[in-house]
């Protein structure tokens, strides 16, 4: 019989997955897997009980229940470990980009037999500093740090709704920055008011925002948005809602493999909806990084 790891956070999304744990176990059973849980963040070496669980336990994959920021937790510990099995995600967070925009459903039925299916595809991984690891997107500038600052209660309730109201408030008060972007084949300096480095097609709760990007291509999507006046920022949000951002005059964009990024100001950036370092970053693609089960 295959094992299986079963990694989940209590605390995404609505919390209902601890209502859910015994079917999850029962539908893997049933196909022949032996799963074990494991409940993340439950102590303070929690990093070091699950390496060790790795080390003795021959598992064959991973499955993961949990949103981005949780995804983003189990990368940088593989990634830092030099671990490298079939990577999971039953998406149950406030957003779960990076888990959707991979095919991955949120009915249990669906997702377990996406993962005894046993479809993989290798995905690139995002480095920042050398350090610190990102799967689906990072930004920094308005809005970008709606997700870490959105209360919890909040992101229960409301869901994605929560960080776009964060956002909302945060119109009042938009100012542009200085940003100097530095690629192997690029040397730009903008005024803008966000940026985002895609992984991927989804961010922030929306799906396709850049309906061309591929999680394997070894290239990150860079997008810069400009410092526009109020109209041509509700045009841009609605296409964020409906077709997607491609060719907006407001937007600049570029594909790379890796980037150094300057600016004028103190900017924050966001990882995968987690708190991140401050600019001036430096980040690269890593082509191929770890593998998912996929659903397209």
């Amino acid at each position: 019989m295959d094992k299986g790891l079963f990694l989940f956070n209590p605390k995404s999304g609505d919390q209902s997955i601890k209502n859910k744990i015994d079917y999850i176990i029962k539908k893997f059973q049933r196909s022949g897997i032996f799963l074990i849980p494991f409940r993340m963040f439950d102590a303070t070496d929690s990093d070091k009980t699950l390496k060790n669980l790795l080390e003795s336990e021959k598992f064959s994959f991973i499955v993961l229940s949990g949103g981005d920021g949780s995804l983003n937790y189990l990368v940088n510990f593989l990634m830092k470990n030099g671990i490298n099995l079939p990577l999971g995600v039953f998406p149950c967070g406030t957003c779960n980009d990076f888990a959707h925009g991979i095919g991955m459903t949120d009915n249990i039925d669906d997702w377990v037999n996406v993962i005894t299916a046993g479809k993989t595809r290798t995905v690139d991984v995002g480095c920042i500093n050398g350090s610190r690891y990102f799967i689906g997107n990072m930004g920094g500038g308005v809005f970008a740090g709606a997700s870490f600052s959105t209360n919890n209660e909040m992101k229960k309730t409301l869901g994605p709704a929560a960080y776009y109201l964060k956002a909302l408030g945060e119109l009042p008060q938009i100012e542009p920055f200085n940003i100097r972007v530095e690629t192997g084949n690029y040397l730009l300096e903008e005024n803008i008011i966000l940026f985002i480095i895609l992984n991927g097609r989804n961010a922030a709760g929306f799906s396709n925002i850049l309906k061309q990007a591929d999680v394997s291509d070894g290239l990150f999507d860079i997008l810069m948005f400009k410092n526009a006046n109020p109209v041509d920022l509700v045009n841009i949000f609605v296409k964020m809602v409906s077709s997607g951002l491609s060719g907006d005059r407001n937007i600049v964009y570029l594909r790379a493999a890796e980037c150094n990024l300057k600016s004028d100001k103190q900017i924050q950036v966001s990882i995968d909806g987690e708190q991140g370092p401050f600019l001036p970053i430096e980040v690269r693609c890593i082509h191929p990084g770890l593998r998912f089960f996929v659903n397209y």
